[in-house]
């Protein structure tokens, strides 16, 4: 029988635990701490080191460091139903901070370690976790690298409509509800908000986005927002947490939607785009 402390968890049929067996849910569930974090309270520090292990029920976390200048540099973001670990044997000089309101399942690290190496299926759902997240990682390390900032917030808009709150309209297109604050999404972006703020407008004249509020933005077009941030050979196959278990990477309804997209910058091939230096948080061990 499910532990009540889980019978209310928005990922309990998602995600990690929506692919586990009734018995392995309750012994998850023995060793598990529901947490609450406030916008920007931190979450975990390599140089103070702590025992981390969990999923992110809701919000966001970001990964980040300072440069020698002082400057940010946000290295990516944790999303509902991520599996948040602190790599074995690790101490660069990076953070978890929660980039905005954010509820944690933490599980107690010896404990989860066991119940690993008992359930097959525990095991099995953690790894299919990191793989996703080192999917996504390596996305953003390729936009970097190889888009303008003017494509890289196209391609950050067109993901975000995929992981943040997104209400498609009758006429077609949708509202995107972005819930990450502009000095986050620059950082992430590896520029200024002054930046962000000019692109917005630039991409509001010429009718790719409209703008409601600095939170709200209406796509009238999904698919002009993907070509225009070159993803149109990546984004149908990009994978979240909370929605790529029982469903194929890229659904036949996604891939018609987005097949008639010329090409335009199509991403390296996987063996060749660099991977984040700190993708060891979630990369598979």
């Amino acid at each position: 029988m499910p532990n009540l402390k889980c019978a209310d968890c928005a990922l309990r049929r998602h995600g990690l635990c929506g692919q586990l067996s009734a018995l392995t849910q309750v012994r998850l569930a023995r060793i598990s701490t529901p947490q609450t974090y406030l916008e920007d309270q931190n979450v975990w520090d390599s140089e103070l080191g702590c025992e981390l292990e969990g999923v992110l029920i809701s919000g966001s976390l970001r990964i980040q460091s300072y440069r020698v200048g002082g400057q940010r540099q946000i290295s990516g973001l944790m999303l509902p139903g991520d599996f948040v670990s602190e790599p074995s044997g690790q101490r660069n000089a990076y953070q978890l901070e929660a980039s905005a309101p954010a509820k944690f399942c933490r599980f107690e690290r010896k404990g989860f370690r066991r119940l690993q190496e008992d359930a097959a299926d525990l095991a099995r759902a953690v790894y299919t976790l990191r793989v996703i997240k080192l999917e996504q990682l390596r996305l953003l390390a390729w936009s970097l690298c190889a888009l303008s900032i003017d494509e890289r917030l196209c391609a950050f808009l067109a993901m975000a409509s995929r992981f943040m709150p997104y209400t498609p309209l009758p006429g077609g297109g949708g509202i995107l509800t972005v819930g990450l604050k502009r000095a986050d999404i620059a950082d992430l972006l590896g520029t200024s908000q002054e930046s962000i703020s000019r692109i917005t407008h630039r991409l509001a004249v010429r009718g790719v986005i409209r703008i409601h509020d600095p939170q709200h933005f209406e796509i009238p077009d999904l698919s002009r927002l993907v070509q225009m941030g070159g993803m149109q050979d990546s984004f149908a196959s990009l994978r979240f947490a909370q929605s790529a278990f029982g469903q194929p990477p890229c659904t036949d309804r996604v891939r018609g939607a987005f097949a008639a997209i010329p090409a335009q910058v199509a991403p390296p091939p996987a063996g060749t785009r660099p991977a984040l230096r700190r993708a060891a948080i979630v990369a598979p061990n």
